[in-house]
């Protein structure tokens, strides 16, 4: 009997080492193939990140090529209004006025008599004859079919004045200038400061006005304009008259209503 139970023992311990063998086998297996499955979970992972990245960035290079595009468009835009704005037809019915631009003003308006206007009109005209010019009167046509009308005095030649509606009419944001027709002109040729007998000089805003001849001068008219920076503010003009200015005497006009200097265009008996 004991021998049969030893021989059973030694069966039981000799199974004993092959089982756990096996469940090292096992164990073993399963942890690689744990890790493979955490190995190819990572580089899905991976991948997928990095596709995302990629579209993102796609998507990032559309958009900011679709905003240049955009911004190229409204550059684009904005310089066909600039052109559009700037550009003005050729003066009908004038060879002696120089017209440079059209644009809109908010001021108190020189030429109508002193009036505050918003975004009205203006026009740089310039007398590019050889002759004094005595008055011009000029109509613009706007895109709108709105007509404005300017009027311009006592222009001296080569000189140039900014000349403002005279009826103060508001116009809308983007119209533009399509025909200018000067409607009437007036030129004449002669000694319009009557430089024999008158010297005029500047002194700061106002004008020294110097009888230089023999005899007293009497009833003089002095015409003058609003001198800004080398251009007159303004088609109106002004005038003084002197009763009396005997040989060598002067006489200094000011005026404190104006927004540059006084600048003597014309002085006649």
């Amino acid at each position: 009997m004991s021998g049969k139970r030893e021989q059973r023992q030694k069966k039981r311990h000799s199974k004993t080492p092959l089982i756990i063998v096996l469940i090292l086998i096992v164990a073993v297996l399963i942890t690689v193939a744990i890790w493979f499955r955490a190995r190819s979970g990572t580089n899905e992972t991976v991948e997928s990140s990095e596709n995302s990245q990629t579209a993102e960035t796609a998507e990032t290079n559309e958009n900011t090529d679709g905003d240049e595009t955009g911004e190229d468009e409204v550059e684009a835009e904005t310089e066909t209004e600039s052109d559009a704005e700037s550009a003005l037809p050729e003066v009908q019915e004038s060879s002696s006025l120089t017209l440079s631009s059209v644009y809109t003003s908010s001021i108190l308006n020189p030429d109508c008599g002193g009036e505050y206007a918003e975004e009205i009109a203006s026009l740089e005209v310039t007398n590019s004859s050889s002759n004094y010019l005595v008055s011009a009167t000029l109509t613009a046509t706007m895109s709108d079919g709105t007509e404005v009308n300017f009027a311009v005095y006592d222009l001296p030649a080569g000189a140039t004045a900014e000349i403002f509606d005279t009826e103060n009419q508001t116009l809308d944001s983007g119209v533009t200038c399509t025909a200018l027709v000067c409607t009437s002109e007036e030129y004449i040729d002669e000694d319009v400061l009557m430089s024999d007998t008158i010297e005029v000089t500047v002194s700061g805003s106002d004008a020294i006005i110097t009888n230089t001849g023999d005899s007293a001068l009497t009833s003089l008219t002095v015409v003058y304009h609003c001198d800004m920076a080398g251009q007159y503010f303004g088609g109106t003009s002004y005038t003084i008259t002197i009763d009396s200015l005997a040989a060598g005497e002067s006489y200094t006009l000011s005026d404190s209503t104006l927004m540059g200097e006084v600048a003597v265009v014309r002085i006649y008996q």
